[in-house]
């Protein structure tokens, strides 16, 4: 339901960074939304990747994450950043398959 609802967002807060880890940062990614999790999101490429083109905030406190939403809802460029992420990821499965099936191959 939430990859229905992120479309209407600015910045999306994902769930789970105080436990095992975090749930799906792409799916607010793709409709722009920069997004904010908490501090368990270490065994996550896209998350650490996110955190470093400013399109993500790791928060532990509820402080954080006031100044996060703040942050995040007033930057353009995060939202744009975000979004290019996750076009510029476009593809991946195409390039395993074809990986896969050439290795087969030999």
């Amino acid at each position: 339901m939430l990859s229905s609802l992120y479309q209407y967002g600015k910045v999306a807060y994902i769930g789970g960074g105080f436990g095992a880890g975090i749930h799906n940062t792409l799916e607010a990614a793709a409709f722009g939304l920069p997004v904010i999790f908490g501090p368990k999101y270490d065994k996550f490429q896209e998350a650490k990747d996110l955190i470093a083109i400013g399109a993500a905030k790791s928060i532990s406190s509820a402080v954080e994450l006031i100044n996060a939403f703040q942050v995040l809802s007033e930057n353009e460029k995060a939202s744009a950043a975000a979004k290019q992420y996750v076009e510029d990821k476009k593809g991946a499965t195409d390039q395993i398959i074809a990986i896969i099936t050439k290795s087969n191959q030999l």
